[in-house]
């Protein structure tokens, strides 16, 4: 289960909703050009994807020692965000294993704008039709790609995983005439019932092939949980408004991307040291830590990096 494309699938859909909310009518009139919007998107990810990088780099001493020529294509293919399209996961788990996912959601951002065009383009019909055949496709090569394959095709490649940054660009456009932030008590109740929606999924998915899970099994509750909480209607997501939740939002980012490494780091230390834990202490421990770390990583290099980034852009 810890394989299923739940939260990266839930993270791409809504990130391409975001965009759309926030750039879609400047591109349309064209008040940002690709070029600028890359740079906006590069001061907020590249920094801490680099500085993570480079503080898994210990981790691979090992590696290094004993093949130091694919140690350096390893490297190259993640200082350039490439790794996730070789279907190798020595170069797509190498160092920061969740690195694979920025390089996949950099090449999105670079496709967001012909794909707005699309959208601004073209019929709801047409663009109805084209996410139903690019689903019964991704349905049919689950029966070609060969098993060995099937990890990084369909959980990994961008090329697949762009579906779900797409669909939360459909959901916009289906909402975008919506009103948002006006309370209406009906909506806790559809706040409730889509995050329900989303547990059931999850409990049933045992129920359903692995290679299913990696990509389009969650769509629907997905969409639901995002295009309801969207609408900031009712209590839950209004408590997810409070400062303290925004804040944690924040600290979110950098924490998807330290966790894995300070765990790892973390583990090294305990069997270094021989200090025995339960795993609740160690988990516990480490989730502290991590939330330490993530605050002064983002009030101290994230943060002034962005704005550092953006007055040279």
């Amino acid at each position: 289960m810890l394989q299923d494309a739940l939260g990266h699938a839930f993270f791409y859909a809504l990130s391409g909703f975001i965009l759309s909310y926030v750039y879609a009518e400047r591109f349309a009139e064209q008040q940002i050009s690709l070029s600028r919007f890359l740079k906006l998107r590069l001061s907020r990810l590249y920094p801490l994807y680099v500085l993570t990088l480079f503080a898994a780099i210990p981790l691979s001493l090992g590696f290094l020692a004993s093949n130091a020529e694919q140690w350096t294509l390893q490297f190259v293919a993640n200082l350039f965000m490439l790794q996730s399209f070789i279907p190798n996961a020595e170069y797509y788990f190498a160092f920061n294993s969740l690195g694979w996912s920025i390089s996949d959601l950099f090449f999105f951002y670079t496709l967001f704008p012909v794909l707005l065009w699309g959208f601004r383009k073209y019929t709801h019909r047409i663009i109805y039709g084209v996410f139903g055949l690019f689903f019964l496709l991704i349905l049919s090569l689950m029966y070609i790609v060969p098993q060995e394959l099937q990890h990084w095709f369909f959980y990994i490649n961008p090329l697949l995983r762009i579906f779900d940054f797409a669909l939360g660009m459909l959901l916009f456009q289906l909402l975008k005439k919506a009103s948002f932030g006006k309370f209406d008590s009906r909506f806790t109740w559809y706040e409730i019932g889509s995050l329900a929606l989303l547990v059931i999924f999850y409990s049933s998915a045992a129920l359903f092939p692995k290679v299913l899970r990696y990509s389009v099994y969650y769509g629907l509750p997905m969409l639901a949980v995002i295009g309801v909480f969207a609408q900031q209607k009712g209590a839950l997501s209004k408590l997810l408004s409070k400062p303290v939740f925004l804040f944690l939002g924040n600290l979110s980012f950098g924490f998807y991307l330290w966790h894995q490494l300070i765990l790892r780091y973390a583990r090294r230390a305990v069997n270094h040291f021989e200090i025995t834990l339960a795993d609740w202490q160690f988990y516990s421990l480490s989730f502290m830590l991590i939330l330490v770390f993530c605050y002064f990583s983002y009030r101290f290099f994230e943060l002034p990096m962005k704005q550092k980034l953006r007055r040279h852009f």
